[in-house]
């Protein structure tokens, strides 16, 4: 049955685990105090990266695959050598589409005042960038990106199956949104504020950064590296620390607006491939008729 519906088996592991991995903090009391203990969101966090993700990327992949794929999935680690400009654009892509919305909405005097703070941010910024990137990230997009994009977009496109994978995703999420600090470091979330959370995390949010990320692992050959780097960045970015240190007066909303104009931009400009080479299906070529050759008389 697995390796039938890998895509399916894959999923039901991975939320069955999440929200066992999750119940702790959900029963303590930055949760729904159900038990007098606080217990924090991150190591449910880093576990889910590591066990539900990854780990289910390549269980599910060792029994419907076999060894050479699960030998493939584990290569895309080591998949390093790419463009300098994906490099950059993982890095500092996020955070400069903030100072550029930023600077649209609020005027030039955002961008003078950023630059001020510039020495102090550029190494707030990289440690948490790194650290995100390599506890979480990378293990995170091993599930989401390498295993089941990788996987839907052979049968379905790169598109369709970033779409797919987008509510997925943010479905992912929901379990913070009940524990205190889990989706915004100001505190627990108000029932009103719930619907608002779920409509970013599955549609505004989680719709342009799959997307995304598809486009930047297809065009770098499939790299891991680069994909955790630039999905790590865009956390690193939206996290108060850097929004209040950083970007004073800036709703961090806009960031998620300029992440969904990023995403038809990189659509209209690839024509729909999002850097994807091989055929995508459903795609009919059209024959090009070739005119009979005319005697010489």
């Amino acid at each position: 049955m697995i390796a039938k519906h890998p895509g399916g088996a894959f999923l039901a592991f991975f939320y069955v685990v999440s929200w066992i991995l999750f119940l702790p903090a959900l029963l303590g009391t930055l949760g729904f105090g159900l038990i007098p203990v606080e217990i924090p969101a991150q190591p449910s966090i880093l576990l889910l990266s590591l066990i539900a993700l990854a780990g289910g990327a390549f269980l599910i992949t060792r029994i419907a695959d076999g060894k050479d794929a699960v030998r493939d999935l584990r290569r895309r680690y080591f998949t390093w050598r790419t463009g300098p400009q994906w490099y950059l654009l993982a890095l500092f892509g996020a955070p400069l589409l903030l100072l550029v919305g930023a600077a649209v909405v609020q005027g030039p005097a955002t961008l003078s005042a950023f630059a001020a703070k510039l020495p102090q941010f550029l190494p707030t910024y990289l440690i948490n960038l790194v650290l995100i990137a390599v506890l979480i990230s990378i293990w995170e997009e091993t599930g989401w990106m390498a295993f089941l994009t990788a996987r839907w977009q052979k049968r379905f496109g790169p598109v369709f199956a970033s779409l797919m994978v987008a509510p997925l995703f943010g479905l992912g999420h929901i379990p913070l949104l009940f524990i205190s600090g889990g989706i915004t470091d100001s505190g627990r979330l108000a029932p009103s504020e719930v619907p608002e959370y779920v409509f970013y995390l599955l549609l505004l949010f989680s719709v342009p950064v799959r997307l995304i990320v598809t486009w930047i692992f297809n065009s770098t050959g499939g790299s891991l590296p680069v994909v955790a780097l630039a999905h790590a960045s865009l956390d690193t970015t939206a996290s108060a620390a850097i929004l209040t240190g950083f970007y004073p007066d800036v709703d961090g909303r806009l960031l998620y607006f300029g992440l969904a104009i990023v995403a038809i931009a990189v659509l209209l400009i690839t024509r729909g491939r999002l850097g994807y080479h091989e055929a995508i299906p459903g795609a009919q070529r059209v024959a090009i008729p070739v005119p009979a050759p005319v005697p010489l008389s």
